[in-house]
């Protein structure tokens, strides 16, 4: 079993820091202010999107399948009362020479090996969408 720590600490009205090793991480720290950093959700969205990349990265690799300009847009729907996330999507580019039928399994198989996609989807539904082209292509 391997254990994540990340320490966050606030660092005035506005920002908090979040700190693990030697990296840090400026957040925002006020209810609705969108001048101040990532907020929660955001950041919440943003860790979603970067272990999904990091597990394609994964398995592409072990798969021996190049992609090139990989980039994902992640978005999540709220409700006031309670306040939770009621669906998260995201959308999945990438340049890749292989048919996109073979990147739909290598994106499934991502979905598979992400720790926050498995975590996540577990308490809130996401659904993904994603589209490749070959590099030849522009």
């Amino acid at each position: 079993m391997q254990r994540y720590t990340v320490t966050v600490e606030r660092r005035d009205a506005r920002h908090a820091e979040a700190a693990v090793r030697a990296f840090r991480l400026t957040l925002g720290a006020r209810r609705a202010d969108l001048e101040a950093g990532f907020n929660p959700v955001e950041t919440l969205l943003a860790a979603l999107g970067d272990c999904l990349l990091t597990s394609l990265d994964l398995v592409a690799g072990l798969s021996r399948i190049p992609l090139d300009a990989v980039r994902i847009e992640v978005s999540g729907e709220r409700q006031d009362r309670p306040p939770t996330l009621t669906a998260v999507r995201y959308r999945l580019f990438a340049r890749t020479p292989v048919p996109a039928e073979r990147f739909g399994r290598l994106v499934a198989l991502a979905e598979r090996n992400s720790t926050v996609f498995q975590t996540l989807s577990r308490a809130v539904p996401v659904t993904g969408e994603w589209a490749c082209r070959d590099p030849g292509t522009g």
